[in-house]
């Protein structure tokens, strides 16, 4: 009988339970009538809806639209050098010390390679050959011009200057290619390492009596830092913004507090497709040295101001066909109207088409009336 009893109290849970939620749900369709006629909704005139949705005028409105996003520091390629041994041999000597500011030709290592003492032997030679092949053309055409040289043998002079010449070339290109100062070269000596650019050395990791070999890492670094980069992505929805934006302020972990000011020097021509992001480069003036490569920076970055309507997010509904607004085009008559919008900031968005200044949409509670 108890058991029995229970199954009677829990069945009639059930029932009272059934018919509450039936009476609310009756309850809330009641109150919340609405009815859609093609794209024009009508909201009852009783609804509780009303009280639910709030309405605005749209209009222009001068906006300075901003982009927040991170960047890397990073060194501008052509004031950047890593510097390895062009050429495998021991290293005799180190001219250079991190910290150092060194001047584009100055001295950083000396290196004992074999190969060098080859190259050098090669153009020392080449050159003389030259230089003596030069010569003897020079006689045999006074000799030629006085009768008493053949036009046989200035021919075969001059054969013999081209062949020498060129091959005087082609070592004058190897030393090129490795950068050698041919004007100190000598045979037996040990090569020295020049930098290629002006500069502070960033890194120098060269030991003496370490072995290079032709596929060494590079072992010095050398920079010019007075001014940097700074990479920094957009998404896809700041992208259309790119082309706008004009003045970039920049924040360091290190130095929050204080704001420095940057130039957009390039903005990519598509989408990485893995991000979906877009790539910028910010360049800074950093002559104080307060910004290192591989530093993380905050960067907001801000459009002119310019006229245009901004809108609630949360007026913007998402269909099938796209972004739409309810326009009010009647008394509780509202019209879904498409728009083409872009983001303004984490609760704004720009409208770029679909309204104009003096419409007036549901600006806050649209969500009720999504369809």
């Amino acid at each position: 009988m108890k058991a029995g009893k229970g199954y009677v109290i829990i069945a009639c849970i059930i029932i009272i339970s059934v018919l509450g939620c039936q009476h609310r749900n009756g309850e809330e369709q009641a109150t919340g009538a609405t009815e859609w006629s093609a794209d024009t909704i009508t909201i009852d005139e009783e609804s509780n809806l009303n009280s639910k949705i709030e309405t605005a005028v749209v209009e222009m409105k001068p906006y300075a639209a901003v982009v927040q996003t991170t960047g890397v520091i990073s060194p501008i390629p052509t004031q950047y050098a890593e510097i390895a041994s062009p050429l495998p041999g021991r290293v005799t000597k180190s001219h250079i010390k991190i910290g150092q500011t060194v001047r584009q030709g100055s001295a950083l290592f000396d290196i004992a390679s074999s190969e060098y003492s080859e190259i050098a032997k090669n153009y020392i030679q080449s050159k003389s050959n030259m230089q003596q092949a030069e010569r003897a053309l020079k006689r045999t055409k006074d000799l030629y011009d006085n009768h008493v040289a053949s036009s046989k043998e200035l021919e075969e002079a001059q054969n013999e200057y081209n062949l020498a010449k060129e091959e005087y070339n082609h070592a004058l290109s190897v030393t090129k290619e490795y950068q050698l100062n041919t004007e100190k070269m000598e045979v037996g000596q040990a090569m020295t390492v020049r930098s290629p650019i002006s500069g502070k050395v960033l890194k120098n990791e060269t030991v003496i009596g370490e072995y290079m070999k032709e596929d060494t890492e590079a072992k010095v670094i050398v920079a010019d830092l007075g001014k940097v980069w700074i990479k920094a992505n957009l998404s896809e929805t700041e992208a259309p913004l790119a082309s706008e934006l004009k003045k970039v302020e920049i924040r360091t972990v290190a130095s929050h507090d204080s704001v420095m000011e940057g130039t957009i020097v390039y903005v990519g021509g598509m989408l990485d497709p893995e991000t979906r992001t877009l790539q910028t480069i910010i360049e800074c003036d950093n002559r104080e040295g307060r910004l290192m490569p591989n530093m993380y920076a905050d960067l907001s970055m801000y459009t002119d101001d310019n006229e245009h309507i901004i809108i609630p997010k949360e007026a913007v509904l998402q269909s099938s066909e796209g972004r739409y607004v309810l326009k009010k085009v009647g008394e509780r008559r509202y019209l879904k109207t498409y728009v083409k919008v872009q983001s303004a900031d984490d609760k704004q968005l720009i409208v770029l088409d679909g309204l104009k200044a003096g419409d007036e949409i549901i600006s806050k509670g649209a969500f009720y009336l999504s369809r």
